[in-house]
């Protein structure tokens, strides 16, 4: 039995009343009395502990990961590009397509064995999105993959004159021993050259000796969902120096301001205006199917020169135009 004084029980009897009075008026209020909480790495017994209900939900989530295809998309050839990881219990998988993320979606392929599809109907400069789906024994199904996207522009780069429809070769202007149809290749492929290194797939003539006339040219645009064709050559003789881009329609007009300012961004070069024309087949025949330009380089007298030392150049600033006409960013270092 421990003994204590008299005072010094009155003096804790007091202390421990103040204490309980002070609770109580907490309680009254409202107030509550918590426990600290336990620092990271104590060994506090009441510190949480994950629920079963919590494990279950974990388990769950990676069966179900599990079981959903793994997506990405990248452009390939002329076409978007959609993979997957193989799933253990997958027999076949059908991929979906969409131009909106959620919803429009539409069955792209099915039974698709391997673990890849290439889209190739996709549509030029729109980003598409895709679902992939695993098909298991007995008819059963997966969980459809996250939504991915990818987007692909395809360009047209027409060599001026060469092959006609006759398969005759078509030399276009001439001046001293130069054919236009030959000095404007080495444009056109550095213009394909420098597109081609924005991701953007480019369908040209310039490295087959420009060897494809006009008329296969808009059939070709007409069938393969192209954003621009871009027609290229280079004046007569007795035209001044200079630039000198040929449209019809307003968004043509667009097309040949970006590309005018391309060019001049690179090289050094006069400047003719910009020209409306309403007799030209580049123009005319493809309108519906994508945005033209006739673009004639300079005068293949007084540019020559340029043209046969610049063309690195001038194909970059064509390009350039190109790229900032639908919005690619990346070209603009001089």
């Amino acid at each position: 039995m421990i003994k204590m004084r008299k005072g010094v029980f009155r003096l804790v009897s007091g202390k421990l009343k103040q204490t309980l009075s002070l609770l109580s008026i907490f309680a009254i209020l409202g107030f509550a009395i918590v426990p600290a909480p336990a620092f990271a790495g104590s060994e506090d017994a009441s510190a949480p502990v994950a629920s079963a209900a919590e494990a279950k939900t974990e388990k769950e989530t990676e069966k179900a990961k599990a079981d959903t295809p793994q997506v990405s998309v990248s452009v390939r050839g002329d076409g978007l590009s959609v993979k997957w990881k193989r799933l253990k219990s997958a027999r076949s998988y059908s991929v979906y397509r969409s131009y909106r993320r959620s919803s429009g979606w539409k069955l792209l392929k099915s039974g698709v064995i391997g673990r890849s599809y290439t889209d190739r109907t996709v549509e030029s400069g729109r980003k598409a999105y895709y679902k992939v789906l695993a098909i298991k024994a007995k008819g059963k199904k997966s969980h459809y993959s996250e939504a991915v996207s990818g987007i692909i522009y395809r360009v047209y780069i027409e060599t001026g004159h060469g092959t006609d429809i006759k398969n005759i070769w078509d030399s276009g202007c001439i001046w001293n021993g130069y054919q236009e149809a030959r000095l404007v290749i080495p444009v056109c492929k550095a213009t394909a050259k420098h597109l081609r290194s924005k991701g953007v797939y480019v369908y040209t003539d310039a490295f087959s000796g420009n060897n494809r006339n006009l008329k296969w040219t808009i059939r070709h645009v007409k069938s393969h969902d192209v954003s621009v064709l871009l027609n290229i050559h280079c004046d007569y003789r007795y035209a001044p120096s200079g630039t000198m881009p040929l449209y019809r329609y307003e968004d043509q007009k667009e097309l040949a301001r970006c590309l005018n300012k391309g060019v001049h961004k690179y090289v050094k070069i006069r400047d003719r205006g910009l020209v409306k024309r309403t007799d030209l087949d580049t123009l005319n025949n493809t309108r519906g199917y994508c945005v033209a330009c006739l673009f004639e380089t300079g005068s293949i007298k007084y540019d020559n020169k340029l043209l046969r030392t610049q063309y690195n150049a001038y194909g970059k600033g064509l390009a350039k135009g190109i790229c900032d006409y639908l919005g690619i960013e990346g070209l603009g270092k001089r």
